[in-house]
């Protein structure tokens, strides 16, 4: 009993906050978060303790000491959390302490005070990304639970922040692993954390993303982004430096007001006046241009449609993944391609280019402005286009345009398109008029609004009810904004029911500029009326809602909020010359007595002249400024149009060059074939000479080895023994006959001479026939022989060297 009942609170706190019984451990946390909660600023002495101690109890193995250790750790940020104290956390983990210990913790309370006290860190910290990075590493950790509380972690922190504080580079890349992780729940927090971040990066983020995904997953996210896209964005959790950021402009905001006159409500301004957000500020610029097709050119302005779209549709992936692009290239030449192929007969060929300038635009973000004169005027004129698929993909690249540069840098070429002959492209035209006047937060100026009324008037006297109804949407939408005072004159001219009409869409459409119609009327013009004077109705019934608050239009915008907030008090004691009346102030108060029996009005009138004339000669001034500036902007047209001419002229020349090239290409090709074709020829023929001219010379050859057989045997029997008057043998006859044989067969004539072959068939007849023949005729007849063998072999010589001139005259040929 003694041992449960021993007292340890007489023991110091640093002894008691690291003792081995938990129990008097968790009293140590509670009594430390009490001193936190009772210090009288961040300098109290009960702040001293040193950070490992505050890592230690958050690493606590009893789970119930754990939970009032984050406890008396929100405290301590909460009343002594200055950046230096986070750097000196950070610097002992603190924060792999709250991942590994708090996020993964059994108990529900203690996860909720771990996230919690990432989320005071990062409010504190003057950079909140060090806290991000410390978490980053656990997301590739072997345990799911861990994962998924870091991952729970980040969401929450994106959630309450926003990717203005808190930067996703350094978690996007960690996405595509979570969604293949194992573990469902870990997935199902990534999704959370997705969505977060899809809130404030939009589309960039699915360009960024899905590559890393599998189709099912693309498809559930893109189902999943739907539902939460165009939500708007706000900071839920605002951090210390802002909060003191606020402070400072809610006292210097104080200090100059007046107690009865306030023109500003900070309320009114902190809700309003959102800041501005650029889903591409934290995504890193890609280079394209140099991933462009090298032949680009070449097939982009081939005569066949499908090779202009294989190379669009080729380089369209390109442009999808990045989301951003390297503004310092020049893409001119690339944009003037695209404007080109607006004009293109194949449909197909102009949604896939709209879709690439659509992307480039999206890209560049502003920058995009010093381009879009080469393709806002094509993609206008090409609006006369009714397949919806090409229709959403121009209006895609419209509304990119007016996103980038505005109402004002888009109404003259929309005002232009409406003026055109074609129905479609004027409903385009006042299609997108209206949708730029709902989207826009600047009220038009006022020639603007001369614009838009003097082309809507003329629209809704058209003969088609199409061309009428887009008119009215595009009227009714600015008398939302204007108020149907300012369109009064222009409308006087349109039927009534047109005119109900115009009406009943300006009540019904949604706009985000606030209406000019709502601007209270300024001090000077209000002390300056007199109460007797019935006001406008509708300016009436605005100052009865709201009399001295501000014109939503000039609710100051968070950007630039701290640096405008002192120049207020300067702008409410601004006073017109007919708010100047010291006669009326002097004598406020002091009843009837007060009051001069002097007219009044010609005094006013002298003190008003003055600043009437420097008003006159300012108004002058401006006007004249106004007209150089025209005279300007006409002369850069002028030259811009002549640029224009003289670059089609030079395309022209070009394409006229590169068709000549082309032409002179498929000569050269059919001559060098042409050429191949004869020199295959000619060694055909050469081959077949010099097989003629081989045979020729093995027939010469046999001919001169018969011709030396024969005169072999001449030879012979010119030195045989010869006995006149003996009877010829047989051998003799056979002899006599091979002789008649040979010079038949010598004989190169086509047919031998008759008087040759009558005489041998006569003497061989003679021979063969007659048993015995006498020596002296025999001698007759074998000389005869010989001499007929002479002349032929000196025919055969001749005939010998007439081929071999006719074979050398071949080979020199060849």
């Amino acid at each position: 009993m003694s041992e449960k009942e021993e007292d340890y609170s007489s023991l110091p706190l640093d002894e008691r906050l690291v003792h081995k019984v938990w129990k008097v451990r968790l009293g140590a946390y509670d009594e430390l978060g009490k001193q936190f909660q009772a210090s009288r600023n961040d300098q109290d002495p009960c702040f001293d303790i040193r950070p490992e101690i505050l890592k230690g109890a958050l690493l606590d193995s009893n789970v119930a000491a754990q939970e009032s250790a984050y406890n008396a750790f929100i405290q301590y940020l909460k009343y002594g959390g200055t950046p230096a104290v986070v750097n000196r956390l950070k610097n002992v983990g603190i924060v792999g302490a709250i991942c590994e210990k708090g996020l993964t913790s059994a108990r529900k309370s203690t996860k909720e005070y771990a996230i919690e006290s990432l989320l005071l860190l990062i409010e504190i910290s003057k950079d909140p990304n060090t806290i991000i990075e410390d978490i980053v590493p656990y997301l590739g950790n072997r345990l799911p639970k861990l994962v998924a509380g870091c991952v729970a972690a980040l969401a929450n922190i994106i959630e309450n922040f926003g990717c203005k504080i808190v930067s996703p580079k350094n978690i996007i890349p960690s996405l595509g692993k979570l969604y293949g992780h194992a573990d469902k729940n870990v997935r199902a927090e990534t999704k959370s954390l997705t969505l977060e971040l899809y809130k404030w990066m939009g589309d960039s983020l699915s360009t960024i993303l899905f590559p890393d995904l599998k189709p099912v997953q693309q498809k559930e996210l893109t189902t999943a982004f739907e539902a939460v896209k165009g939500s708007a964005v706000e900071q839920k959790r605002l951090t210390r430096t802002q909060k003191e950021e606020f402070e400072r402009a809610n006292q210097q905001s104080n200090a100059g007001e007046d107690a009865g006159d306030q023109d500003i409500e900070m309320s009114d301004a902190s809700n309003e006046a959102e800041e501005f957000f650029d889903p591409l500020e934290f995504v890193d610029p890609v280079e394209v241009l140099s991933k462009l097709p090298d032949d680009f050119n070449a097939r982009i302005s081939s005569a066949k449609w499908k090779d202009r779209k294989e190379v669009l549709d080729e380089i369209v992936p390109i442009f999808e993944k990045a989301p951003k692009l390297v503004s310092k290239d020049d893409y001119s030449p690339l944009l003037r391609i695209f404007a080109k192929c607006m004009k293109d007969a194949n449909i197909q060929v102009v949604e896939l280019a709209a879709s690439c300038i659509r992307m480039i635009a999206q890209g560049l973000g502003p920058g995009f402005q010093k381009y879009q004169s080469y393709v806002l005027r094509p993609v206008i004129e090409r609006t006369k286009e009714k397949k919806p698929s090409v229709v959403t993909a121009l209006d895609g690249v419209l509304d990119a345009i007016f996103n980038i540069s505005g109402l004002s840098g888009i109404l003259e070429e929309a005002v232009a398109g409406m003026k055109l002959k074609t129905p479609q492209n004027k409903i385009a035209g006042a299609n997108y008029v209206q949708r730029c006047l709902a989207a826009t937060t600047v009220p038009p100026k006022s020639a603007e609004i001369d614009s838009i009324m003097e082309i809507g008037t003329k629209l809704l006297g058209e003969s088609q009810e199409p061309i009428r109804q887009a008119a009215t949407e595009m009227i009714g939408t600015l008398m939302k904004i204007t108020g149907p005072r300012e369109l009064n004159t222009f409308l006087e001219s349109v039927q009534e029911n047109r005119k109900t009409k115009i009406v009943q869409y300006s009540e019904t459409v949604e706009v985000k500029c606030k209406s000019v119609a709502s601007k209270p009327p300024s001090r000077a013009s209000a002390k300056a009326s007199s109460p007797a004077v019935a006001p406008a109705p509708a300016r009436t019934a605005v100052m009865n809602k709201k009399p001295l608050h501000p014109s939503p239009a000039n609710t100051l915008k968070p950007s630039t909020r701290m640096t405008n907030l002192s120049s207020i008090p300067a702008k409410r004691t601004a006073t017109s010359p007919a708010k100047r009346d010291d006669g009326k102030v002097g004598n406020y108060g002091r009843g009837l007595t007060s009051l001069s029996l002097a007219k009044p009005l010609p005094g006013n009138q002298l003190s008003s002249s003055p600043s009437l004339g420097h008003s006159d000669m300012q108004a002058t001034r401006n006007q004249d400024e106004i007209n150089s500036l025209k005279a300007e902007i006409k002369k850069y047209q002028l030259q811009q149009q002549k640029d224009q001419q003289s670059m089609s002229e030079l395309r022209e020349l070009n394409t006229r060059l590169q068709q000549e090239c082309e032409s002179l290409k498929s000569r050269l090709e059919n001559y060098e074939r042409e050429s191949t074709i004869s020199l295959k020829h000619k060694d055909t023929q050469f081959s077949q000479l010099r097989a003629e001219f081989n045979k020729s010379r093995e027939r010469i050859a046999q001919l001169e080895q018969e011709n030396e057989s024969l005169k072999t045997r001449n030879n012979t029997l010119n030195r045989s023994p010869y006995r006149p008057g003996s009877i010829v043998d047989s051998p003799m006859r056979v002899t006599s006959s091979e002789i008649s044989s040979g010079v038949k067969r010598l004989s190169i004539e086509p047919t031998p001479p008759s008087h040759l072959g009558i005489h041998t068939s006569r003497s061989s007849n003679a021979i063969f026939n007659s048993g015995m023949i006498s020596a002296d005729s025999m001698e007759i007849d074998i000389s005869s022989d010989w001499k007929k063998a002479a002349d032929v072999t000196d025919q055969l010589r001749a005939r010998i060297q007439r081929m071999k001139a006719r074979t050398r005259n071949s080979s020199l040929n060849v």
